[in-house]
This record gives C-alpha cells, structure tokens and sequence, in this order.
C-alpha cells in the first residue's frame, strides 16, 4: 500500500503539479482537496504552492509574514504537554521500538 501511495503521488506530482510548476497562473487555481499539503517556512515557496492549487501552512512569526500575503486563518501552535520520551527497557537493555 506505501508503494501504491508513492507512485500516485508521483504520478499526480508528474501530471498535475509540474506543469503547473513551469508556468506558474496569474491566479490561484482550486485548491485539490484529495491532497493533504504541506508546512514551509519559505513564503516564496508557500506563494508558488498557493497558486498552483496546493494546500501549504506557512509556519512563521507574524511580524515576517508579508502584508501582500492572504492569510484565510492565523493559528498559533500548541505543543502536547505529556509525551513519553522514556525508552522501552528489557532486562536492563534498551530496546527501541522498529521504525514504521
């Protein structure tokens, strides 16, 4: 199933997005909502994904945020309070869990 996922990712990549990518529209076009975006820090790359229709979070402070930008909502990020950062020990030896 990962590997059905890469190559239609790959393939929409191909089909979709790098023409778009080449000659970037004069307007935004419809955000695919089958796609589930991406987070950038770069606000020339979150302005190019915005116009060719991919979903992009900006992560930035306010005060860098262009005033030229459209911002449909602002959120401000929380951090979970209560992860376990403790590894898993058997016997006295650390046994990380495998990597998925």
């Amino acid at each position: 199933q990962h590997t059905l996922l890469d190559i239609y990712a790959i393939l929409q990549y191909v089909e979709i997005l790098y023409p778009l990518l080449n000659i970037l529209p004069s307007c935004p076009v419809l955000t695919n909502p089958n796609w589930m975006g991406c987070f950038t820090n770069n606000t020339q790359v979150c302005e190019v994904l915005y116009f060719t229709g991919v979903p992009v979070w900006l992560v930035h402070r306010e005060e860098f945020i262009p005033p030229t930008m459209n911002i449909v909502q602002p959120v401000h990020l929380t951090y979970p309070d209560r992860i376990v950062k403790a590894v898993y020990m058997e016997n006295g030896v650390a046994k990380p869990f495998p990597a998925i």
